[in-house]
């Protein structure tokens, strides 16, 4: 099998020829870890590319170009976390190409205004640039995206939908719901998530790095809650699943009192106490 660097390498060069030899295509750029010296690219990442186009709908469409490219496995349109359109591809071998496709109308705007797009920060390498606009979009060294300080009122919508969907989830474990308890599961460690972050800029700065998504938490985030983190992941099964909810409320909490202590703010100990409470009375029942 072909080594995945090998691939890459050949996919990036081959798709470059294409898009060079087409001319409504006006720019395209290679992101994330194939593009950046921190936490570069391993086995096991894939391709990022951000296409500019002219009729950027038709390239997102219509695959036939693709296909020239490698035997494909599956593909599908999908949208970023920003809400852009992208196909993602699995090529023979299991190697994945991921583009999102733009128009050139947008790549002249983020120009004109010297806007950096905020996928570039981390870093950006030139596949097709025809317009010569790279050296006004593409950073010439490493910046974080800059993030706005904590305020309170966020903070507490964060907290009041905590603990808002822990009453949601344990109602639904206690009525024997395990799948719809389940499946909001992930909600409550996407709020999880946003406070460790706060939580890890109030210990060390707001310019601290947390990466996205959790994307290598385990570097960033503070001992005693990567350790408590084990606790909150569970079986289908209720009376695990009502620990790892409790245990989830625990480590919120702890995380969530020590970021408003940190910033000063108010923590809503009310909704705290009224749902917590609730839980606990319902389970010794």
């Amino acid at each position: 099998m072909m080594k995945s660097d090998d691939f890459y390498r050949t996919f990036e060069r081959d798709f470059a020829s294409w898009a060079g030899a087409t001319d409504d295509i006006r720019a395209a750029f290679i992101v994330g870890s194939r593009s950046r010296d921190d936490h570069p690219a391993d086995e096991w990442s894939d391709l990022d590319i951000i296409l500019y186009a002219d009729n950027s709908d038709f390239y997102l469409h219509n695959i036939d170009w693709l296909k020239s490219l490698g035997k494909i496995w599956v593909t599908f349109i999908y949208e970023t976390s920003g809400g852009e359109p992208e196909r993602l591809t699995l090529f023979e071998g299991g190697y994945q190409v991921d583009i999102v496709f733009l128009t050139s109308d947008r790549l002249h705007q983020l120009v004109k205004d010297g806007i950096t797009p905020d996928n570039f920060r981390r870093g950006a390498r030139v596949l097709v640039d025809k317009d010569n606009v790279s050296g006004y979009i593409v950073p010439s060294e490493f910046k974080l995206v800059p993030t706005s300080p904590i305020d309170e009122s966020t903070f507490v919508q964060v907290v009041n939908m905590f603990f808002f969907t822990s009453f949601y989830i344990a109602k639904q474990i206690i009525r024997g719901e395990l799948w719809t308890a389940k499946t909001r599961e992930n909600d409550l460690r996407v709020l999880l998530l946003q406070m460790m972050e706060w939580h890890a800029k109030a210990l060390h700065g707001n310019e601290y790095d947390v990466w996205h998504g959790g994307r290598f938490l385990h570097e960033w985030v503070d001992q005693r809650t990567l350790k408590e983190l084990k606790n909150i992941f569970t079986q289908y099964e209720e009376t695990d699943s009502l620990r790892g909810l409790l245990a989830s409320i625990n480590l919120f909490r702890r995380i969530a009192v020590e970021t408003a202590n940190k910033l000063r703010i108010q923590y809503p100990k009310d909704t705290d106490y009224h749902i917590t409470n609730w839980i606990g009375e319902k389970l010794s029942q």
